[in-house]
């Protein structure tokens, strides 16, 4: 099973990178245009909520990296820094249904993650947050 790397300089600025890479290697396995782009919209916003929340507090050395395994049935992200444990799984569910001006700010990029993928699973190892995004090629 195919097994892709890249290490990010946590900036905003490299999300495009990382979006483009994701989409070459999985152009290079034949990956469906749809798996792909809700692929790539679940990574931005969970890259972005790395980048913006992760290091804001943390001094240097920041590690921020993202592996991507390509199978025949599915295609999985693992996206892995060492930033402060942080669960985003654990946030609670936004409210929808309520008028715009009504609703929490913030919340809605988790949702969409989890709208997005299959399965987002969240792992404290060794020092490293690790967040696991996986869709089904079909």
């Amino acid at each position: 099973m195919p097994s892709h790397h890249l290490v990010l300089v946590p900036e905003i600025g490299e999300i495009p990178r990382l979006l483009d890479w994701v989409e070459k290697c999985c152009a290079e396995a034949g990956v469906d245009e749809g798996v792909v782009a809700k692929l790539s919209l679940a990574l931005d916003e969970a890259a972005a909520n790395v980048i913006d929340h992760a290091f804001s507090e943390t001094p240097p050395p920041h590690r921020f990296e993202v592996t991507l395994t390509i199978d025949t049935e599915r295609i999985a992200a693992e996206l892995v820094d060492n930033g402060p444990a942080f669960d985003p799984l654990t946030a609670a569910e936004p409210d929808t249904a309520a008028a715009v001006e009504e609703r929490d700010a913030g919340g809605l990029g988790v949702h969409l993650i989890r709208r997005m993928m299959d399965s987002v699973t969240y792992q404290r190892v060794d020092g490293e947050n690790r967040i696991r995004l996986e869709k089904t090629r079909q």
